[in-house]
This record gives C-alpha cells, structure tokens and sequence, in this order.
C-alpha cells in the first residue's frame, strides 16, 4: 500500500485515514441514492457497503494506470453500493413485470413516433387514465438507483470492462471505439428526451441536486420530480434495449 499510494504509513493507518476523508462522500451518496426509501436501515447499508467499496478501491488502486485515486474509489463505492441494493432484490415480480411493459410500450411509441413518447400518450397505449399512470411511476421513485452501468448492462456490457474504459488508459483503438459508441448512444437518447426530462436529469445526475432541490428550481412538488425522472430512466433503458 506505502509503494502504490506513495506514502510512508503503514497500510492500516493509511486505510483509516482515507475512510475517515472519504466517510463524508459515502454518507452524502448514500443518501442521495436511498431517499424515498421506506426502510430506514438501507442507508446505514449503503454506507457500509460504501466503505467495503473503498477499501477494495484501496487494494486494488494502481496510479500506473493513470487514473486519480479519488475516480477509482468513487466508482467502487458507487458499484458497492448498486450491488448492496441488487442483492437485496428491492423490485417486486410485480413491479419489474410492469417496468417492462412500460418499456415495451415506450419502444413501440417510439418506433411509431420516430422521438421518445411524452407521459399523456404511454398512458393512453396502455389504456390507463394519465393520473393512474404518473401514480404507477411512483412505484419507480427508487429508480435514482439504476446508474450509467446499468444501462450498459442492459446493453450487454460488463461492469468490469465498464468501469476500465472509465479509468484506465492504453485500451486497444477497437474496444474504446466501442465503449465511445456506447457513451455516444447514450448521450444522443439524453438529449431527445422531452426538455423537462432532459433538465431533471441534468439537475441530478450533474449539478448534484437532491429532489427536493430539483422540485424548487422547477417550482413543481418533489413528487413530480420524481415521475419525471422515473419516466425518462424507463424511456432510456427501452431505448438502450432497442438498440441491442
């Protein structure tokens, strides 16, 4: 650990030290991820997951590769984290049942449409007066959780090779072309999403607001809020989908 951090410590107390500089971002991302949740004792969870992630970071940091600590560790916590919530299986049958019709819906609007469908006409496909609707996306409000990997994941990619292209340099032309399309694709879906979709992701997953935060900017409820990002995370899963 001395060699590969290059401190003169010992390697416990360097883990100490960068736990207790770190503790203060676990804590905040555990937080952001789990609010809305009904059990109390997932951010405590979280955070110990998020721990178990940085000293795994810690182990496995090399600066050779390029990569500043801070980067590698922030993507083990957050990985950490989403696994800690996966195992859990915190979507009902029931609900991963509905997310995919909703999905499915969302990819025959759009191939009908040719753009991503608004709220109003998913509802009206599937038969559902817009109020039932935006109230079923509330079953979604957890869905902060499902992150870039995610998505790559539903497009076949490995967290593993994900997380290298993320951090590390000297990747072959060819795979990073292929990681780049991805990112590209990506980036493309964001920005046809409808512009209150496109700005609520904006406002969390970039300029770090919480929902309450996102709702007074926007002078909606945070509830709202929440539909709004529920929505345009299923929209973008279908599409990704689509595309494989």
């Amino acid at each position: 650990m001395s060699r590969l951090l290059g401190y003169g410590k010992t390697k416990e107390s360097e883990k100490e030290r960068l736990i207790e500089e770190y503790l203060p971002i676990i804590k905040h991302l555990a937080y952001k991820i789990t609010k809305g949740f009904d059990d109390e004792t997932t951010t405590e969870d979280l955070i110990s997951a998020g721990i178990m992630g940085l000293l795994e970071a810690i182990e496995k940091y090399d600066p050779k590769k390029g990569a500043q600590l801070k980067t590698f560790a922030y993507l083990r916590i957050r990985g950490a984290m989403i696994d800690e919530l996966r195992a859990k299986d915190w979507f009902s049958r029931n609900t991963r049942t509905k997310a995919k019709k909703i999905e499915e819906t969302i990819r025959r609007l759009e191939n009908r449409f040719g753009r991503h469908p608004f709220e109003e006409e998913i509802a009206e496909e599937l038969n559902m007066e817009i109020e039932d609707y935006l109230t079923l996306l509330k079953d979604y409000k957890n869905l902060s959780v499902i992150s870039i990997e995610d998505i790559y994941e539903s497009a076949g990619e490995d967290k593993e090779k994900i997380m290298r292209y993320a951090i590390e340099e000297g990747q072959s032309p060819a795979d990073f072309a292929e990681f780049r399309d991805m990112e590209s694709l990506l980036a493309k879906e964001i920005d046809r999403l409808p512009e209150k979709q496109k700005l609520v992701l904006s406002l969390y997953y970039y300029e770090d607001l919480n929902m309450k935060e996102i709702a007074a900017v926007l002078d909606i409820t945070e509830a709202r809020v929440c539909q709004i990002h529920s929505q345009a995370l299923l929209s973008l899963r279908a599409t990704i989908k689509k595309h494989t």
